[in-house]
This record gives C-alpha cells, sequence and structure tokens, in this order.
C-alpha cells in the first residue's frame, strides 16, 4: 500500500484555498494548511479530517521573514513528509493608475510575488533531498491579459507567472514540476466578494472554487511521465 502523500496550500482559510485544502482532504491526503487566522484554520481542519484526511494547522504571515520556512520545517516535523507545495495565498486592490498607493504596491508584491518565491525557497532543499515534488502556483488569467484598474495586481500574476517559467527550467532536472493556475473570475472572498451563489448576481456565469481545485488536484495526481506546464479556466459564457 503506497504512503499517503502530503500537500502544503498557503491562504487556505478560505475561499479557493480552503476548497483546494477540502479537494485534497477528501483523497486521503495529509493536509498542512497556512493563512493567519488561526480560527478559520481550525474549521478547515476539522473539515479536512471528516472527509478523510489528515491536517495539520500551520499559521502564519507569509508577507514576513522566516515565516515560510518556520511553516515548511514544521509541516515536515507534523506530516513526515511534503509532495506538493500549492501557492494560493494572495490579495488584490484595483485603483485607477493615477490613485495608486505605494503600500499598494507593495503589499500585492510581497504576498503575490515574494511569499511565493520564499516559499519555493524554504521547499526545493527538501524536494531535492527527496528525489522530486510538485510545485502548483495560483496565479490568474489577468497574468494573460490587461485590466483596468488593476496594473498592480495583474503585474504581479505576470511576475508570477515569469517566476514560474524560470523554476519550470531550473528544477526539472531534479524531477520537480512547477505549475502556473490561472482561473478567470471565481466566486470566492477574493477583494470582498461573496462566495454564496443565492446572494451574487454573478452566480449564473461565474466559476465557483471547486473548479480551480479541480485542476490542482488533476496537475498533483498526474502519471510521472507528464508535467503540465498551465491550466488556464475560462469561464463557459464568454458572451457580451
Amino acid at each position: 500500500m503506497a504512503e499517503q502523500r502530503a500537500v502544503l496550500v498557503t491562504g487556505a482559510s478560505s475561499g479557493i484555498g480552503r476548497v483546494i485544502a477540502l479537494r485534497f482532504g477528501a483523497a486521503g491526503w495529509k493536509v498542512a494548511i497556512n493563512a493567519r487566522r488561526q480560527a478559520r484554520l481550525n474549521e478547515v481542519a476539522k473539515a479536512i479530517t471528516v472527509a478523510g484526511g489528515e491536517a495539520f494547522v500551520a499559521p502564519d504571515n507569509l508577507t514576513e521573514f522566516g515565516a515560510h520556512e518556520r511553516v515548511v520545517n514544521d509541516t515536515l516535523e507534523h506530516l513526515g513528509r511534503l509532495d506538493v507545495l500549492v501557492n494560493n495565498a494572495g490579495m488584490g486592490r484595483f485603483e485607477a493608475v493615477e490613485a495608486v498607493q505605494d503600500d499598494s504596491y507593495d503589499d500585492q508584491f510581497k504576498l503575490n510575488v515574494w511569499a511565493p518565491l520564499a516559499m519555493v525557497r524554504a521547499v526545493v532543499p527538501h524536494f531535492k533531498q527527496a528525489g522530486g515534488g510538485q510545485i502548483i502556483n495560483i496565479g490568474s488569467i489577468v497574468g494573460y491579459v490587461g485590466i483596468a484598474e488593476g496594473s498592480v495586481y495583474s503585474a504581479s500574476k505576470w511576475a508570477l507567472r515569469g517566476l514560474n517559467e524560470c523554476w519550470r527550467e531550473e528544477l526539472y532536472p531534479h524531477n520537480i514540476k512547477v505549475a502556473y493556475v490561472a482561473p478567470g473570475f471565481v466566486l470566492s472572498e477574493f477583494n470582498g466578494r461573496t462566495e454564496a451563489p443565492a446572494s451574487n448576481p454573478d452566480a449564473s456565469w461565474a466559476m465557483v472554487p471547486d473548479d480551480v481545485a479541480h485542476a490542482v488536484l488533476c496537475i498533483a495526481t498526474q502519471g510521472p511521465n507528464s508535467d503540465i506546464r498551465e491550466i488556464v479556466l475560462q469561464v463557459r459564457d464568454r458572451s457580451p
């Protein structure tokens, strides 16, 4: 019988990250979950256990120096292994270019670009020692196209996609796979949205977090000789 595999999901207290973690739990994985809100993480951990997985809560703020090594090392200590890293934590602010504030740029690039880089820096030595691993970066469709009043957010997702491409070239000789997942509009708590379809006017056409989680689990469970580079998820109805 194969040993139970382990995944670490950042930004897992709500939205897409929460559902990704639950998907892995339902598939019987060991699941480490990270975010700042420990109470919310505890709720997700209970749901993972109910779904059939094993949960470990690793609360930390990924915009702080040293947090990434703590999260990875604590995960390895408690779960005994780590096979997949899902860089999901992120944020977005939408502002006209003349209204962009310095802290808006700093906050978005710190969480959307530097934090994934620091997480990869922390996990790669372990993956190399283990003989391989999988990194999955949750980007956005705006990592391919621009969006009005989204210059900083879009730029951060283009940057993450650039990192993804560099890591693919650098890490594939070590059997470390790297993939970029780019969702379009998803009903989640991102940027003040609501996940409740009944109260969301976009529910008739938008995607839900489980659509993204499905793609992530597909990447994590691919065969040993395939290497999924990126998955772009567009909404089915693209009529004007």
